[in-house]
């Protein structure tokens, strides 16, 4: 077991945290299917990346219900025995890949998770649009393994966690609406500056982390690398994120804010960031 109060970025949104007695996860997502999928097909999970990088869990959180996000949640919720909270459709896919009910919490906005050792806000989120991945209900008779297109989003959260005397605001939203002070924030990487301003004049973190930027179709096998960001009317379209970009901007607007780029598996002391 990791010393309490750790984290570990596991990739793209996944997050995981120690906290005493109790293993926190949140997004874990290790097995990163081809881009063709998107297109057809049913991939199976990477059922040697997950038992390779997750030993334990106790609760999982999900932000909302797409492939990226939710597609490892099942194997590693039968796995571990850990209690999954989510939208209804979370809750759903997770009920038709065979998770026992009793494993499954069905949260919304504003809801508190009281756990032994912690305290979760469940927070409003914002999800950018993109095609073939809107929001709305699921399919019926949906079977797995699933097609990536049926993991289908519906409410979109962000989680504030408090634990001994931590902060932690992990934000998944393109809106500024609903954030809170924290020490610690977990951020998207593809912003403004004026978006980065706005927000930690609200957050006032201590310590900024990006999240999900790494390409998702890359295997973990092979060094992981920028994703693409949204495309722009400049030549070329299409780039990639630029971390160093991403420093730029939060400390033009917060100096004194440092920002950790995390390398991935590596774990890190959550009070000794904050210093």
């Amino acid at each position: 077991m990791s010393q309490p109060n750790q984290f570990t970025w596991l990739g793209n949104a996944g997050l995981q945290f120690e906290f005493k007695q109790t293993t926190l996860l949140v997004d874990p997502f290790f097995t990163r299917p081809n881009w063709h999928y998107l297109l057809g097909g049913r991939p199976l999970a990477d059922e040697s990346q997950i038992q390779e990088h997750i030993r334990r869990a106790d609760h999982i959180l999900v932000t909302h219900a797409h492939y990226d996000h939710l597609m490892d949640v099942p194997d590693i919720a039968r796995r571990t025995g850990a209690t999954v909270f989510g939208s209804y459709n979370t809750y759903r896919l997770m009920e038709v890949c065979g998770v026992t009910l009793t494993q499954l919490r069905m949260i919304h906005v504003n809801d508190l998770i009281e756990l032994p050792s912690m305290q979760i806000s469940v927070l409003p989120a914002v999800h950018p649009w993109l095609p073939f991945y809107t929001a709305g209900k699921l399919r019926a008779n949906l079977h797995p393994p699933l097609r990536l297109h049926e993991y289908r989003m519906d409410e979109c959260f962000s989680y504030y966690l408090s634990t001994n005397g931590l902060k932690l605001l992990v934000w998944s939203s393109i809106s500024n609406r609903g954030a809170i002070p924290a020490n610690i924030l977990f951020i998207r990487a593809v912003a403004s500056e004026e978006w980065y301003g706005e927000m930690l004049a609200v957050v006032k973190p201590k310590v900024v982390i990006p999240t999900h930027w790494d390409d998702l179709f890359r295997p973990l096998e092979q060094p992981i690398r920028p994703f693409f960001s949204p495309p722009r009317l400049a030549i070329p379209p299409l780039q990639r994120i630029d971390l160093d970009d991403f420093t730029r901007k939060i400390h033009n607007v917060n100096p004194d804010c440092r920002v950790l780029l995390p390398e991935i598996f590596r774990e890190y002391n959550l009070c000794e960031l904050i210093v």
